[in-house]
């Protein structure tokens, strides 16, 4: 898809944000005014950036936020984790050095979050962009949950990208899961969530499901309230917004990236 606004202006490069969400077989480019309105966007296949994807990334943007999937995620809880001690964790890791894996407190979960975006896009997207801001979607994502999260029951949150599904689980308030799963499909999606209910001896509907990057009108919604008593899409804190209604429908799905500059 390909939109420029007529007030899309070079010379206003350093009052505009250039959004970059890459996984990989897909990237998309959001270009923001600091008012909240898209003035280009631009999806492509990864592998194939178009010609008008290629004139974006050329200009010299003083701004920019890319927002990656990770490769590798472990949870260590707070209170055991030392910081001292990463080098105990490089196993884990596709990539050993130290240097490589990042790691972030999640307070809300009570726990330490140690992770390693995907190499060959961070490296990509690094040489072309060496000051650019880096976000992991699953900080972003576990954010925007918030407060949703119930004391009674078991709550789902699950974000979707390329062909994965990252689901992150609650017992009564209390964290559970953080697991990332290959989905193609719906019906992959409900195989792994049904397993999830076994596994964790869920028995009957459960008290909410949050989607992520998922838009209003997707089957996804209206498959899991089969699951859930509430199903619904996670939305930013900050609000963008575009005159073309095709371009509005996809920033519905663009949840995480939006808030991105939030987790810098």
């Amino acid at each position: 898809m390909i939109y420029t606004s007529s007030d899309f202006f070079i010379p206003y490069l350093p009052d505009y944000t250039l959004y970059i969400k890459s996984d990989v077989h897909n990237d998309q480019l959001v270009v923001v005014d600091a008012a909240g309105r898209v003035l280009v966007y631009r999806s492509y296949a990864s592998a194939e950036p178009t010609a008008e994807a290629l004139k974006i990334l050329s200009l010299p943007f003083q701004q920019v936020q890319i927002s990656l999937p990770q490769q590798g995620l472990i949870w260590v809880p707070q209170e055991v984790y030392d910081v001292t001690e990463k080098a105990l964790y490089t196993d884990y890791f596709v990539d050993e050095h130290i240097d490589s894996i990042g790691v972030q407190e999640i307070d809300a979960l009570s726990a330490v979050a140690l992770y390693q975006y995907d190499l060959y896009l961070y490296n990509r997207w690094k040489s072309l962009f060496p000051t650019a801001h880096f976000t992991p979607i699953f900080s972003v994502f576990i954010q925007q949950l918030g407060t949703d999260i119930p004391k009674n029951g078991a709550f789902m949150g699950i974000h979707r990208y390329d062909d994965q599904a990252d689901i992150i689980l609650f017992v009564d308030g209390e964290f559970k899961l953080y697991n990332t799963f290959e989905v193609n499909t719906i019906d992959d999606l409900c195989y792994f969530v049904l397993s999830l209910f076994r596994n964790f001896h869920i028995r009957e509907k459960i008290a909410g499901i949050a989607l992520s990057a998922v838009a209003s009108d997707s089957e996804w919604i209206q498959r899991l309230q089969r699951y859930a008593e509430t199903v619904y899409l996670l939305k930013p804190m900050q609000q963008w917004f575009a005159e073309d209604e095709a371009v509005a429908k996809k920033i519905e799905e663009l949840n995480v990236l939006t808030d991105s500059t939030r987790c810098v």
